[in-house]
């Protein structure tokens, strides 16, 4: 068995998709593996153009357990610019047990070695549904994440990304997450 964690580090943003000011930038999704199912809903994060910030400490794990060797965690995030206002203190429990709900649900019928990570990564974004407003939100960008037992003790990735262009709404996001392998 190999101990894996996966730690956000910070968010980088060199053109948010807000014209008038910061974006409020949250992720969405899940990671499976192991038999653990890990939903990801992070509080949003107030940045502006040329900023680095960091997740707040409960939202930076993104998973941790022990797999298999030559097994995968699967799944993957979405990231959004909150435009609606919501009341996360109040709806934030329920919403992350909702993922978790639908994620296990799904995983029952096909089971984790069955589902790839763009299943796992739909299926987690259907349990936000508690937040009605998320379609209001602007969607900045979207990943599928396969990560290996096999590979270094300590590996960084990025996962980038943007619109560019003449258009209205434009944006340029870099996040940074670690993996530990043990």
């Amino acid at each position: 068995m190999v101990k894996v964690k996966v730690e956000l580090i910070d968010v980088y943003c060199a053109d948010t998709e807000d014209v008038t000011g910061a974006d409020d930038f949250y992720l969405v999704g899940s990671l499976v593996g192991g038999g653990i199912t890990k939903p990801i809903l992070t509080h949003p994060i107030k940045i502006n153009d040329q900023q680095r910030k960091s997740f707040r400490p409960e939202d930076a794990l993104l998973f941790e357990g022990e797999i298999q060797s030559g097994e995968s965690i699967k799944g993957g995030l979405q990231a959004y610019d909150e435009d609606a206002a919501k009341d996360w203190n109040n709806g934030y429990a329920d919403t992350v047990n909702s993922i978790t709900n639908t994620v296990s649900g799904a995983l029952a019928a096909t089971g984790p070695q069955g589902a790839t990570a763009a299943t796992i990564l739909k299926v987690a974004t259907k349990g936000i549904g508690i937040l009605a407003s998320l379609d209001k939100d602007d969607l900045l960008g979207s990943t599928e994440l396969e990560i290996s037992a096999t590979g270094p003790a300590n590996e960084t990735r990025e996962w980038k990304m943007s619109e560019k262009g003449l258009g209205f709404s434009t944006w340029d996001y870099n996040v940074r997450y670690h993996i530990t392998r043990s």
